[in-house]
């Protein structure tokens, strides 16, 4: 390409895209926030367009084929059709068991694996012997991208982790006035589980929110969540949502932490963790937000947490506390 005399122009953001390998690294600091090291990123993708940037540690072991399925277990539930997955490492491959326990357990296609090391970007496909040659990512390539991603006009993903903590933090209602109007809403554990035990789900936002403010409430919710058919599931995390979203603040760990089993059950990960964060923040020493917080740090698949819950016996429902069993959540919560 010839030189262009005189200063450099402004790099020209309305021809940017990300469609070769160093555009792709030079935009990973911006849809992060940070410049990632030692790292698996996922940018999902539906009609080519972004819905949210997924980033884990590497695997420090070569448990590649558990790891993987882990790490996609928070997203199984994104509408998404395809994925780009970015290995951030300094060594100088990344190894064939990881790129292909990824490509095996993807819930996407991959539209391309490759691997960033320093300013350095190439393609390294399962099977491939990682010897395409290197491409550096040049200042031309990170000015377009930070000039792009700082615009006003940017694109900004369908979903990301603020947008949803924003989803689930307390919102009054237009009209609404701060009084306490719950016990017009409260049912009784009997009903509250017969509810929820129809298909399609007889619930309401506002029975929930009502409702579900003590311990017993709670697990009667988990435990039906685990009995329920997929589509009632992302009913009642819909509802619950709905309901967290109108508890206001002081009130809401019971709700939030049984809005984040459900959203984990349901594989919504980024949904999980924010209800997370809101139920420790109203209270630290929350049992189920401590549990759930270490079932999602550990990347435990929902279907091993609907095991866990389905042999909760239905006569434990009012001891007190959640007993999913009295062995193994401890190893989730350490």
């Amino acid at each position: 390409m010839p030189t262009l005399p005189g200063p450099s122009p402004s790099p020209d953001r309305s021809d940017f895209t990300l469609t070769t390998a160093a555009q792709i690294g030079a935009a990973l600091p911006h849809l992060l926030g940070f410049h990632p090291e030692q790292s698996i990123i996922c940018p999902w993708l539906k009609d080519r367009q972004l819905v949210v940037t997924q980033r884990a540690d590497a695997p420090d072991d070569e448990q590649f084929r558990d790891y993987a399925g882990a790490l996609f277990a928070p997203v199984r539930a994104l509408d998404v059709d395809e994925v780009i997955v970015v290995y951030v490492a300094q060594e100088p491959a990344v190894p064939d068991g990881l790129v292909r326990g990824v490509a095996e357990q993807c819930p996407a296609p991959v539209r391309v694996h490759l691997h960033m090391r320093g300013a350095q970007i190439r393609e390294c496909s399962p099977g491939q012997d990682h010897g395409e040659s290197w491409r550096w990512i040049s200042t031309k390539e990170r000015q377009q991208a930070a000039a792009y991603f700082t615009a006003k006009h940017a694109p900004r993903p369908a979903r990301t982790r603020q947008a949803v903590a924003e989803e689930l933090s307390y919102r009054p209602r237009d009209g609404d006035v701060e009084t306490d109007d719950r016990a017009r809403h409260r049912i009784g554990l009997d009903d509250l589980m017969a509810a929820l035990m129809c298909s399609p789900l007889r619930v309401s936002a506002d029975v929930l929110r009502a409702s579900v403010c003590s311990v017993a409430a709670r697990d009667a919710v988990l435990w039906c969540a685990a009995r329920m058919t997929v589509v009632d599931r992302r009913a009642l995390l819909r509802h619950l949502v709905e309901a967290l979203s109108a508890t206001a603040p002081g009130r809401a760990a019971t709700i939030a932490a049984a809005t984040a089993v459900v959203a984990w059950l349901c594989g919504d990960g980024v949904r999980a963790n924010a209800a997370i964060d809101r139920c420790l923040i109203e209270d630290p020493d929350n049992y189920m937000g401590t549990l759930i917080a270490g079932i999602a740090r550990h990347g435990v698949p929902p279907s091993e947490l609907e095991s866990l819950l389905r042999e909760m016996p239905e006569e434990s429902l009012n001891s007190g506390e959640c007993r999913v069993d009295e062995v193994r959540p401890s190893r989730y919560s350490q």
